[in-house]
């Protein structure tokens, strides 16, 4: 065992300062934490206050992933061109004048004092922990994607408020900020105009649209209850789906405050706390939510005034704003472009021209508008309590209180009792809004009539939302789950039903992944009254199946011998496992084959059609659509297709997955498990050109390419002794080159393994690899 003491300053004893000291008194008398990190470089903080941990958190997150967040700051404080220039078609400009738009520093500054005193001590002293860290290294010894960037800088307080509003907007406004930027009034010129191609506003806009748009963040959550758990008490599996690069990036921690606050878990850079995990009592995950996150509204401009429109019998002004942007220019010259901008009191003027020509600001009308989460300062109060919860019933009355920006929320206690609720934030629309928003492609509303305003009902965590009275909960015994399925089915013996129609669907099936999961769940292969231990909730990840081969193997194989014949795809088909593991031979194949059927019908998995021939029906969402039957028509297709893509690419029918699947990590092809997520497994890996608003460079895809997909498994079962948790973070702790902790568990993962969470004490000093360091600053 090592152990490395770091003063780093000239410490103060903060003594046996109250634990509701201020957060200036604590900063006055200094930060002290004990940063343990075990084996994986995971890092277990203790300290005696608030301040202190999230000090230390600060400190370690910054050795880690100091990049990340930097970046972000800089994004949100609307100064990516003055580092970096305008962008390839204007794009970091459009950003810059979205963000100051959107006023995130401002409104940060000015929601601070209002936060509790718990998390202002939280805010304040993670942003000195990182900066302490910076200043012991300096900006030219940042190493990570970052290194000799002129922009790296200490951050403060307010830029972590104003970057918790940012991400609360990751569902909504982050989408929209090219078309904030790019809306001008009719006739107006700007000397400097935007070049941001309207392609690109259109992609943009696309992605906080209602439907699938390609890879996204997405969940696999369960909440095992005490009576289908193997220890009577309750167990939850965390799955989440987050990019393996950029700011969602997940980094896993413990804090503890003896007597005040003890928990495990992983969450996003500059949030302080943890977003997903347990305590002594209770484990919770989230899922990311379908439901809408934001409305647009049509505004009726007055008569020869674009700048003026109608609200039932008033004519309401819109509101300029003009900004300034500083601009990097050649020769590091810095040149300045001014812009005004406008908005209603309740959001921006937005130009969706570039999806329809009627959507953009004419002499007659604009398009606003409105994010639910605008201002959202409430996560940090909401993680913290969260972790600070004894129960599930404690755990849906902070739900009930702050809400989420854009998830669901599963829990499940030490009691065998569990948790579903959808609390994100979600507008509140009457019947004339919700008729609109459901006959509108975009949900646009009428703006110019007050019938169709957002409600305001007692009890919501902020005006305009639903409260949690109409939204959708359910509490169990057996089990809840969710895999970003609508609402209406957290437990098939309990389907949800009357919630708002802008929380999803109901009585519709199930994609193919969450169906899986309601699959294993409700049969798990053992019974249906199989009890779940620690090592089925990881096996069901990692066992790497799919529901299109456990429902469809069979069938087609035989579809291969009796229609296509002796043909070489058939006998491979016939002895591959059935899993998406590295070693699997047949994988490549199959995906090939399943991705022409979707190609043919996008609805094959989900209807009958080519591969099934019983249509789904409310009644029975776990086992229908049913009765395999494909098609010999579109499967000899896709086989025949199949077997020629993958000849043509000079590989052979039954190359292993791992031969073609893979991370390039340090310029190294790393071998990956899983399945792109219409093929319906709980381990999904896919590629993304843009894992969220990051400027680290992304490498282009080169076949099965993967940085997107199951970035955190997390299994928690509570015995009579406590929580016990398994784990793993696919993509590793550090993106530090040359750090023994920047590639060490994609190995675990190609092998389908988990480590121990080390939460106690005990286990965290009896660590062989226990590196021990204190920090200490202001």
């Amino acid at each position: 065992m090592v152990i490395v003491i770091a003063w780093l300053v000239p410490v103060v004893s903060p003594g046996p300062a109250s634990r509701d000291a201020s957060p200036s008194s604590v900063a006055a008398v200094g930060y002290r934490a004990e940063i343990r990190r075990t084996s994986y470089g995971i890092p277990h903080i203790r300290a005696a206050n608030l301040g202190s941990v999230a000090f230390g958190q600060g400190w370690a997150y910054a050795e880690d992933r100091l990049c990340d967040l930097a970046d972000q700051v800089v994004k949100v404080r609307g100064e990516r061109s003055r580092w970096l220039g305008r962008g390839p078609g204007d794009r970091y400009l459009a950003s810059d004048f979205g963000y100051r738009a959107l006023r995130l520093t401002d409104r940060a500054g000015q929601a601070l004092p209002t936060l509790s005193g718990r998390a202002r001590s939280m805010l304040e002293g993670y942003a000195a922990g990182y900066n302490r860290y910076l200043a012991s290294v300096g900006s030219a010894g940042v190493r990570g994607w970052c290194a000799g960037q002129p922009w790296i800088a200490p951050i403060t307080a307010v830029d972590l408020l104003a970057y918790e509003q940012d991400l609360a907007i990751v569902s909504s406004g982050r989408a929209v900020l090219p078309a904030i930027a790019a809306a001008q009034p009719p006739a107006v010129r700007p000397s400097d105009p935007l070049r941001v191609p309207p392609a690109a506003v259109a992609a943009s806009v696309r992605q906080a649209l209602r439907g699938p748009h390609g890879p996204a963040p997405g969940s696999n959550g369960w909440a095992i209850g005490g009576d289908r758990s193997a220890t009577g008490r309750g167990a939850l599996l965390a799955n989440p789906h987050f990019p393996w690069q950029g700011e969602l990036q997940l980094w896993e921690c413990q804090l503890t405050v003896p007597g005040e606050l003890n928990v495990y878990g992983a969450g996003v850079g500059g949030l302080p706390g943890v977003q997903i995990g347990f305590n002594e009592k209770v484990a919770w995950t989230h899922t990311v939510a379908p439901g809408a996150r934001y409305t647009f509204a049509k505004l009726r401009l007055a008569e020869g005034d674009p700048t003026g429109y109608r609200h039932g019998d008033r004519v309401v002004r819109l509101r300029p704003t003009t900004l300034s942007v500083r601009v990097k220019l050649a020769g590091s010259r810095l040149g300045t472009v001014t812009r005004t901008l406008w908005s209603t009191g309740y959001g921006p003027v937005v130009d969706l021209s570039s999806l329809d020509p009627g959507y953009g600001w004419s002499t007659t009308g604009a398009i606003v508008f409105r994010d639910a989460n605008a201002g959202n300062t409430r996560q940090l109060d909401f993680w913290l309590a969260m972790a600070r919860s004894g129960s599930v019933a404690e755990v849906a009355a902070v739900n009930a209180k702050y809400g989420t920006p854009w998830l669901n929320t599963l829990a499940a206690d030490r009691n065998g009792d569990t948790w579903y609720g959808d609390p994100a934030s979600t507008p509140d629309l009457g019947k004339a809004a919700t008729e609109a928003w459901l006959a509108s492609p975009i949900g646009l509303l009428d703006g110019s009539d007050p019938r169709q305003d957002w409600q305001e009902s007692p009890g919501a965590a902020a005006p305009g939302l639903l409260p949690p009275n109409r939204w959708p909960q359910l509490a169990r015994r057996d089990y809840v789950f969710n895999a970003n399925n609508s609402p209406w089915i957290a437990n098939p013996r309990h389907p949800l039903k009357g919630f708002p129609a802008l929380l999803g669907e109901q009585r519709t099936a199930l994609e193919a992944r969450a169906r899986f999961n309601a699959l294993l769940l409700a049969d798990s292969g053992r019974g249906p009254d199989h009890r779940f231990g620690l090592d089925d909730l990881v096996s069901a990840v990692l066992s790497d199946e799919t529901l299109s081969s456990r429902l469809l193997l069979g069938p087609v194989r035989e579809l291969c011998h009796a229609h296509i014949g002796e043909a070489k795809a058939c006998h491979v088909l016939d002895t591959w496992d059935g899993r998406f593991s590295v070693d699997s031979r047949g994988t490549v194949l199959w995906r090939e084959v399943m991705s022409n059927v979707l190609a043919v019908d996008h609805d094959a998995l989900v209807s009958a059609g080519p591969l099934f021939s019983k249509a789904f029906d409310p009644r029975d969402p776990v086992h229908t659509p049913g009765v395999p039957k494909p098609d010999p028509a579109v499967l000899g297709r896709a086989i025949a297709g199949a077997q020629h893509t993958i000849e043509a690419a000079g590989l052979p029918l039954d190359v292993p997955l791992g031969a073609v699947q893979y991370e390039n990590k340090g310029g190294k092809r790393l071998p990956m498990p899983g399945t792109t997520d219409p093929l319906g497994g709980l381990n999904v890996v896919e590629y993304t050109p843009e894992p969220g608003t990051t400027t680290e460079p992304v490498q282009p895809s080169d076949g099965f390419q993967v940085n997107t997909g199951t970035s955190m498994l997390l299994a928690v079962q509570f015995t009579r002794h406590g929580p016990v948790a398994k784990g793993l973070l696919t993509f590793s702790e550090s993106d530090v080159p040359g750090s023994p902790h920047s590639a060490d568990q994609q190995g675990m993962f190609a092998r389908g393994g988990v480590r121990k969470c080390l939460f106690t004490r005990a286990d965290v000093l009896a660590d062989p690899a226990l590196e021990t360091t204190v920090v200490a600053g202001r």
